[in-house]
Formats: C-alpha cells, structure tokens, sequence
C-alpha cells in the first residue's frame, strides 16, 4: 500500500506534498554536500501547498525529509 493511500490523502494533494517534499530534499542536497559531515542540527519547517500544508523534518546528516504531519484545507 502507498503511505498517501494510507494516509487517506486525495491523489492530488498527495502528489503535491510528493513533489514539494522532492523539491525541499534537492534544495537541502545543495546546502549540505558533505552531509555526512554536517555539525548542525535538524532543519524543520512548514510547507503550502494547494489544498493544504504540511510539517517536515530535514535530517542533514542522512540527507532524508521526514514529512511528520499532512493539513487538507
């Protein structure tokens, strides 16, 4: 099962925090090229996207983008 199904999202509002959760990972591969050597800590934020918004969580050391909580309005 895909999480967006899991998460009861609509197909258009899963797609889109897909697309900008990518877009968020590749900005975050720039600004942390040697992630493994990264001294920082998390980076966390909110996006907008149509339809609703969504909480993530940046872990530079592995370069990974948690999303941790999806808002359909």
């Amino acid at each position: 099962m895909r999480p967006e199904t899991e998460l009861d999202l609509g197909p258009d509002l899963a797609g889109q925090v897909k697309e900008r959760a990518e877009e968020l990972i590749r900005a975050a591969e720039t600004l942390y090229i040697a992630g493994a050597r990264y001294e920082g800590n998390s980076v966390s934020g909110t996006a907008y996207v149509g339809g609703g918004m969504f909480d993530y969580l940046i872990a530079p050391r592995l370069l990974k983008l948690v999303v941790v909580g999806v808002s359909a309005y």
